[in-house]
């Protein structure tokens, strides 16, 4: 990975564009976030946006590319920076009714990892004039990019810093025409937006410094220490098989993470593969393994996501975690396949099979931004599916998921209204008062004792964390028995409370005063995993239990 930060050749007029692009973007975002101009804005929801996302991507997008303002492939492709941003903000906009309620984050990240994998095929294509692409040369400009990203946010932060550090001091000294004038909001928007803009192009054309060779020495030290957090996780997870002890949770979204930070080390480290670099004896072939080992972390993190697609059926949440999940599994492989056949030189592949990924990447972003793959549709079709095969229960939260999958959610929420059934369930509020039942109707009386004062019922809301227990949403499991806790010959309440999946459950011991019932303690037992809680839960239940005495004293006051 030789490629340079190198300087870049920059026209003295190409600031003056960026200054008067920057002046605009600043005042369009200030205008776009009024939320009384977009309520009153003629646009409809799927437009209310548009001009800002323009404003933010398009103005940047010059300040990365910008070197001569007479070159067709620097029009072509800021011509393709406002077609994706106007395309990706309009389809992600669909279905909505309202400009107050349309928003426009799905859209801002989409866009922002598109462009920030797009945008160094567009520097080379302007730069080289052509389309066949060096990896190393590519690998350099997006390590180029976030560099200068970083630093130049930075730097447009100082202006704004600087203009409300005048209207402070010109206030104090009765400037306030002047200080009134540089404290509003759109000033400080436009000051970023110069500072950011103008400080790229200009850390572009001064700066000279080796960051690809920078990261590579990091990776080489953080690659090994994943690997070794890969070993001890695998061993960790044998064991756990072997012993029959149950894992603590499926971790999709960090094993995704995981694989995505390794993907990352490796090509810091070996780049296209050109430098055919090889960690020392013995613990080269130790990363070698590791990177095969992981396939095992593939597996299980696509395991983890089908697991909650066989629970609750696709959701737009989950076909992002299954796409992701899907293109690493597959890099990974890719990487296996090479060092399987070429061995020690299967750093040589590695620049064909990044830059395959890549172009795979940008694709399939622009095919889930498309009618090619609608994830609001296909999700429609798993909650169809779901409700039908009785895997998903009706109520008001699914009529709102269905409302909030653009057009084909509400056509489907209609047409299952139609049903009187459904209609019903779909007006049935999960965490309404009408729908809970009371905590003596799902209070389960320990075995051997004896029943519960209905005095202590009475209390209603006072007992804690009835709530759980009578929750018709989502309710603990809770049980009660009478015992002599405080060993005064009269018997208290307790009442235990534990979430299905957790680890670990509650128990609260209420005394008998004069006219009514007082929490004196708390306990909670926490275990290893849900089924050494369930054996201990199990055996309230049959009213196997002992007191002991506590090992500190109750603090009270002199």
């Amino acid at each position: 990975m030789v490629q340079q930060l190198q300087r870049e050749s920059i026209r003295i007029y190409s600031y003056l564009i960026v200054a008067i692009l920057s002046i605009v973007q600043g005042i369009v975002i200030y205008a776009s976030m009024d939320y009384s101009i977009r309520v009153t804005s003629e646009f409809g929801p799927a437009f209310v946006y548009l001009p800002m996302m323009l404003a933010i991507y398009v103005p940047s997008i010059v300040s990365y590319l910008i070197t001569n303002a007479k070159s067709v492939a620097f029009y072509i492709n800021v011509f393709i920076a406002i077609a994706l941003t106007s395309w990706i903000t309009i389809w992600n906009a669909q279905g909505i009714d309202s400009a107050s309620d349309a928003t426009p984050l799905v859209a801002f990240i989409t866009l922002t990892i598109l462009f920030f994998f797009l945008l160094p095929w567009m520097q080379m294509r302007q730069m080289t004039g052509s389309w066949k692409i060096d990896y190393s040369c590519l690998m350099g400009f997006y390590i180029k990019n976030t560099f200068l990203g970083i630093l130049a946010s930075f730097i447009g932060g100082l202006p704004t810093a600087i203009i409300k550090l005048a209207s402070f001091l010109f206030g104090i000294v009765n400037l306030s025409y002047l200080s009134n004038l540089l404290d509003g909001e759109i000033i400080y928007w436009v000051g970023f937006t110069l500072g950011f803009n103008i400080s790229l192009v200009f850390l572009r054309s001064v700066l000279d410094v080796q960051l690809s060779n920078f990261a590579s020495y990091i990776a080489r030290f953080f690659l090994p220490l994943l690997n070794i957090v890969a070993i001890v996780f695998l061993v960790g997870l044998v064991i756990s098989i072997v012993s029959g002890m149950p894992s603590t949770g499926l971790g999709s979204g960090t094993m995704l993470c995981f694989i995505a930070l390794n993907i990352v080390f490796i090509n810091f480290v070996y780049g296209d593969g050109s430098n055919q670099y090889k960690f020392p004896i013995g613990l080269n072939g130790f990363v070698l393994t590791s990177i095969l080992l992981l396939n095992i972390f593939s597996v299980l993190s696509l395991y983890g996501i089908f697991t909650r697609i066989n629970q609750y059926s696709w959701s737009v949440d989950r076909l992002y975690a299954f796409t992701i999940a899907l293109f690493l599994a597959l890099i990974i492989l890719a990487y296996s396949i090479a060092i399987l056949r070429k061995r020690q030189q299967w750093m040589l592949s590695l620049g064909a099979i990044n830059k395959v990924g890549l172009l795979g990447l940008i694709t399939i972003i622009l095919a889930i931004n498309s009618p090619l793959v609608d994830f609001k549709a296909i999700t429609v079709n798993s909650l169809i599916a779901g409700i039908e095969n009785g895997k998903i229960k009706i109520d008001s939260s699914l009529a709102y998921d269905f409302k909030n999958l653009g057009t084909k959610g509400k056509e489907a929420f209609n047409q299952l209204n139609k049903n009187p059934e459904y209609k019903k369930l779909f007006d049935t509020n999960p965490y309404s008062e009408e729908k809970q039942k009371s905590l003596q109707e799902v209070l389960i009386i320990a075995k051997g004792s004896p029943e519960l004062p209905t005095s202590w019922f009475e209390m209603g809301n006072d007992i804690s964390s009835a709530w759980f227990c009578t929750s018709y949403y989502s309710p603990y499991m809770c049980l009660g028995f009478m015992a002599d806790v405080n060993q005064d010959n009269k018997d208290d309440i307790v009442m235990c409370q534990a979430y299905p999946s957790g680890t670990s459950f509650e128990c609260n011991v209420w005394q008998e005063t004069t006219d009514t019932w007082t929490l004196v303690d708390t306990q909670t037992n926490s275990f290893d995993s849900t089924q050494e809680r369930d054996e201990v839960w199990n055996k309230l239940l049959e009213g196997q239990f002992k007191l002991t005495t506590k090992p500190w004293q109750q603090i009270g006051v002199k």
